[in-house]
């Protein structure tokens, strides 16, 4: 097995919603983590690996390509590699979309053999708590009441930068990078001793292995080979937010985290809420119409009328003034740029970078007027670039919610006063049930082992 010491595993994430979706779920089993929303001097994180189990390296590859992508890369995996992890885990959203141009998986493995040399590379996109199975290879995720094969997805098949229409992930990961990769099956999972020897020979051979997984037994089984694996042979791990919940609870079954504590899972109400949804997935668009339909205030941000920085500035100033009024009367507000199936406005219309940078604006300037305890950011590209730009170094998990699969996290900025403990919710575009937004503001209640 890895080292029991302090630090036991390092990610980075490729979205900052997935992010901190990644470090909830090893949060979950009292794993004591930290996500940096910057990147950090070197002696810093050195200093960190001290005291937490889990590092983490909230970023925007999802959304990048060619040259951007490799620098944004290679300012995380530098930092990463100075730590000497043997488990790092590449943090993929648990729909595995991606191109072989934008948030390109094969980008990520030469930028990843430059900075760890050689692993071994397994991928798991399988999440069943969030509705994401792979099954014979092919992954699925639900949709409403069904579950769908990602390119015959309503949103997932139609997304607007990374569209999935291969759900073979063998012939998805092929279209990205010339390494070839092994498909271990749902029976071979199921057979410890076929899996094992499934595993160690295409690993052996230099070939990654995709692991199919439909319940969180499959899940746990493969956290266990992988985790026992790494204590011989580093890897690096293409993997969603599932195998971070499972070597969570893998590490508390072994013993090896004695200092953690129970989880709190209570989500507080707060008198009034901001929204700010970059968002275009169909879900979001019924959250948004379920909030609207509750009286909330709704501020479009019309993406047509901001193809400039200097229109971005002026519509993020009217906008957050529409917003204070609203909430100065007491009324949660939500300001969107799309409602899903009802004009399909797509992030491809605006910069992700500039919209973040507007939402950004607007929190810090109604943070200024409100007294707001608690931002919602809804979309992952958008979302990500709001919150790495709003200043907060890092954030930590502060409620795990296992209702809403969506946690509240609380922004670490010394110095500054006007976020510096400020509660955010980073909601990815498919994440939550249509009273989401709802909810975030009345407050949920989990229960979930500590």
């Amino acid at each position: 097995m890895p080292s029991a010491g302090k630090l036991k595993a390092v990610f980075y994430g490729d979205d900052f919603t997935g992010s901190s979706e990644n470090l909830a779920q090893f949060h979950r089993s009292g794993v004591k983590g930290k996500l940096y929303l910057t990147r950090p001097a070197v002696d810093k994180v050195a200093a960190d690996s001290n005291s937490y189990d889990v590092l983490g390296f909230a970023g925007t590859a999802r959304a990048l390509a060619g040259a951007e992508l490799d620098a944004e890369l290679d300012s995380a995996f530098s930092i990463i590699a100075n730590l000497g992890s043997p488990f790092i885990q590449y943090k993929i959203c648990s729909t595995c979309d991606s191109s072989s141009t934008v948030g390109s998986f094969g980008a990520v493995l030469d930028r990843a053999a430059v900075h760890f040399g050689k692993r071994d590379v397994p991928v798991l996109a399988a999440t069943p708590d969030f509705g994401r199975y792979t099954c014979f290879g092919n992954h699925f995720a639900r949709f409403g009441e069904n579950i769908e094969r990602l390119d015959r997805h309503p949103s997932m098949s139609r997304h607007p930068r990374t569209p999935m229409n291969e759900a073979d992930l063998r012939l998805h990961l092929a279209g990205q990078t010339d390494k070839e990769f092994v498909n271990v099956t749902l029976p071979m999972i199921r057979n410890k001793a076929l899996m094992d020897e499934c595993v160690i020979k295409s690993f052996q051979d230099g070939a990654g292995v995709i692991f199919d997984g439909v319940d969180n037994t499959d899940l746990a089984a493969v956290a266990d080979l992988l985790w026992a694996r790494a204590s011989t042979l580093p890897l690096f791990a293409l993997a969603a937010q599932g195998l971070a919940q499972q070597l969570g609870a893998l590490w508390t079954r072994l013993g090896i985290l004695p200092d953690s504590k129970p989880v709190k899972t209570e989500i507080s109400a707060v008198d009034n809420i901001l929204v700010l949804s970059g968002s275009c997935a169909l879900q979001t668009g019924r959250q948004i119409a379920t909030a609207e339909a509750a009286g909330w205030k709704m501020v479009h941000l019309d993406v047509s009328k901001i193809a400039s920085s200097e229109e971005a500035a002026t519509a993020a100033s009217e906008a957050a003034i529409k917003a204070v009024e609203g909430l100065d009367r007491n009324r949660p507000t939500l300001i969107y740029t799309a409602r899903g199936e009802s004009g399909r406005v797509t992030d491809g219309d605006v910069p992700a970078e500039r919209l973040g940078k507007m939402y950004c604006d607007i929190a810090r300037t109604v943070r200024r007027a409100v007294s707001l305890p608690r931002i919602v950011f809804s979309g992952g590209d958008s979302s990500s670039y709001a919150v790495r730009t709003v200043g907060a170094e890092a954030l930590e998990i502060a409620v795990f919610d296992d209702v809403q699969n969506c946690h509240v996290c609380r922004l670490d900025a010394p110095g500054d006063a006007e976020i510096d403990g400020l509660e955010v919710m980073l909601k990815g575009g498919q994440i939550g049930a249509d009273d989401f937004f709802i909810r975030a503001m009345a407050g949920t209640v989990g229960s979930v082992a500590a």
